[in-house]
């Protein structure tokens, strides 16, 4: 009996060690097919998704950029140029201990806080995972020196060429050309047919930022397999960018000389244009700046430019707001004829003082003993005020208004220049919305002489100058003569309608204003010289009453009148306008005057 018990627990043994035997080893092929499966779904079926993102890794688009286009002027001289610089690079990543690498370069090179800062807000808006990132934009000799010595140690920076503008003639055309200064990120973003680079400098002002799409030319691509460096292992294709333009103005060198030299110790604007085609023939507002400043980005002399109480950034030729003054009656007198409020023949007594009612306020004329007996062309002559006086109120400001804003007062002109400004042509409602009351009588005898509300910038009376230079047509002015080989188009602007014996006439007494002995230009009058035909002008920037001396105002530079003057010759088939604005100059006669006489001069003789 103990035998028999004995076997079955043998057998009850074996029966319990063959199950767990099995049972592990079913455990076992379990694990095992587990195991299979997933090599199998690496190496297999998930072969694909693995190799594309292996691929994604090291092959990688890097954008090709054209060097910018040059700039020239009329006479084929190259104004702005490309020059070489080297700016440092560096390719964060996981694998090259991104921050111990840049904080040892930033102690040997000595790069300061402010790079440091720019580098970092790149990386957070890089496009593609091995972009390199400028580090410093302009290496000393002695930070390229320092490189290289420890070069080794840094495989993911490195030296690279880049190309940087430069302006040959200093500040000779800075507000027309412009400068470039560092894009920023909402830039980036929004340009959709151009992937700009994170550290692009793009046009900030001036011909660079109104022509930047023409000079910036497209992108092409470079496709190379890279290492975990982001360091180019192989070249795989290239597509190359289109080369961008060159820009060709219409500025005319030594006009542009002559304007700025007189400008000197001064403050204003000059504008030269050729009236039968609105094209630029010199543009200078001063003080101005050298834009290579900004191309180079020296910081120091940068704020001393920004700060300049002067605002020599300002450009006074398309951005200032001045009243037009007397340069406005012979618009006016065209206005007067045309609305049959006058004639030639006309005349009314000018005593040096108006007043709309007896008693009520004195407007003083610029000659205190008055201009006696005159008519339309003595009255442009002499710039008699009193005679514009009664004219405007003739008109009444409805008429006025709507003709200025007609003939391009009061709205820009599209020169192809950025930050243009509209100027004001007052009426009743813009004074009611702007100053908060209502129009007076007194404001359109204002009006009448160019003051008051009303301003113009340089620009707009250039245009207008060239309307009766032309006898009507006045067209869009601009400052590119080619991009490329493809000349600009002319374009009309708006003409002025009179009949030809009002241009006769008109185009008579303007050329008095300077020829005859009573004419307020008499002064620049050369009986050798070109014919010309002008009107000047003195605004007032400070409303002075019955009992102030302007004799006393004047001690206070910054409440003296402007200085201006609006030109074209030669007669009868004029090709130059020039319209000059002296900033507290007082007289247009004495200040302004010369300074386009001598231009006139220069221009006329070098044609001959």
């Amino acid at each position: 009996m103990k035998k028999i018990f004995s076997l079955n627990e043998k057998n009850r043994t074996s029966v319990l060690f063959n199950f767990r035997l099995r049972f592990i080893a079913l455990i076992f092929f379990l694990v095992f097919i587990i195991f299979f499966f997933q090599i199998f779904n690496l190496s297999v079926l998930n072969n694909i998704i693995y190799q594309t993102a292996s691929e994604n890794n090291r092959i990688i688009n890097i954008p090709l950029y054209s060097n910018r286009g040059l700039i020239y002027n009329e006479n084929g001289d190259l104004l702005v140029d490309n020059i070489v610089f080297q700016k440092l690079t560096m390719v964060p990543g996981p694998h090259n201990n991104f921050e111990k690498v840049l904080e040892e370069v930033r102690e040997e090179l000595e790069i300061s806080d402010e790079e440091i800062q720019t580098f970092k807000k790149s990386l957070e808006n890089r496009t593609y995972k091995y972009q390199p990132i400028t580090l410093v934009r302009k290496l000393s000799q002695e930070q390229i020196a320092r490189f290289s010595l420890k070069k080794s140690r840094w495989p993911s920076v490195k030296i690279e060429a880049g190309l940087m503008r430069h302006v040959l003639d200093g500040s000779l055309y800075s507000h027309v050309l412009g400068y470039l200064g560092q894009i920023d990120i909402e830039a980036i973003n929004s340009s959709l047919e151009y992937k700009y680079p994170l550290d692009a400098l793009v046009g900030k002002a001036g011909i660079e930022k109104f022509y930047e799409r023409q000079l910036r030319g497209s992108v092409g691509y470079k496709t190379i397999e890279a290492n975990v460096h982001g360091i180019e292992v192989r070249e795989i294709r290239t597509t190359s960018p289109v080369k961008a333009p060159d820009i060709k103005l219409s500025i005319d060198r030594e006009l542009q000389v002559i304007a700025r030299d007189s400008l000197k110790d001064k403050k204003g604007t000059v504008i030269a244009l050729d009236p039968s085609t609105g094209l630029i023939k010199a543009l200078v507002s001063f003080p101005d700046y050298d834009p290579s400043l900004f191309n180079l980005g020296k910081i120091e002399k940068l704020h001393e430019i920004i700060s300049n109480k002067d605002a020599p950034l300002f450009n006074r030729a398309i951005s200032g707001n001045y009243p037009p003054a007397s340069t406005i009656k012979p618009f006016l007198g065209i206005l007067g004829l045309n609305e049959d409020k006058l004639d030639w023949r006309t005349e009314i007594e000018d005593k040096g003082s108006f007043q709309i009612t007896e008693g009520g306020r004195v407007f003083k004329g610029w000659k205190e003993d008055g201009h006696g007996m005159v008519n339309l062309s003595k009255a442009l002559i002499e710039s008699s005020d009193v005679f514009f006086y009664q004219l405007a109120l003739k008109l009444k400001i409805g008429e006025i208004s709507n003709f200025l804003m007609q003939i391009g007062f009061g709205s820009l002109t599209n020169i192809d220049l950025d930050n243009e400004q509209s100027g004001v042509v007052p009426d009743k409602r813009w004074k009611l919305g702007n100053i908060g009351s209502s129009w007076y009588l007194g404001d359109t005898v204002n009006i009448g002489i160019g003051q008051g509300y009303m301003t113009a910038t340089p620009i707009q009376l250039a245009v207008a100058t060239s309307a009766l230079a032309n006898k009507g047509d006045a067209f869009q002015p601009r400052v590119v003569k080619k991009i490329g080989s493809e000349e600009t188009a002319r374009q009309l602007l708006y003409s002025i309608k009179t009949d030809s014996n009002n241009w006769k006439k008109m185009e008579s007494s303007l050329m008095n204003v300077i020829s005859a002995w009573n004419g307020t230009a008499h002064n620049v009058f050369d009986p050798k010289g070109p014919k010309i035909a002008g009107k000047t002008g003195t605004a007032q920037i400070s409303s002075l009453s019955e009992e102030e001396d302007y004799s006393i105002v004047r001690q206070e530079s910054s409440r003296r009148d402007h200085a201006l003057f609006i030109g074209y010759g030669p007669v009868p088939d004029p090709s130059l306008v020039i319209v000059v604005v002296i900033e507290y100059g007082e007289s247009g006669s004495s200040v302004a005057a010369p300074i386009a006489k001598k231009m006139f001069d220069h221009y006329f003789s070098s044609k001959l």
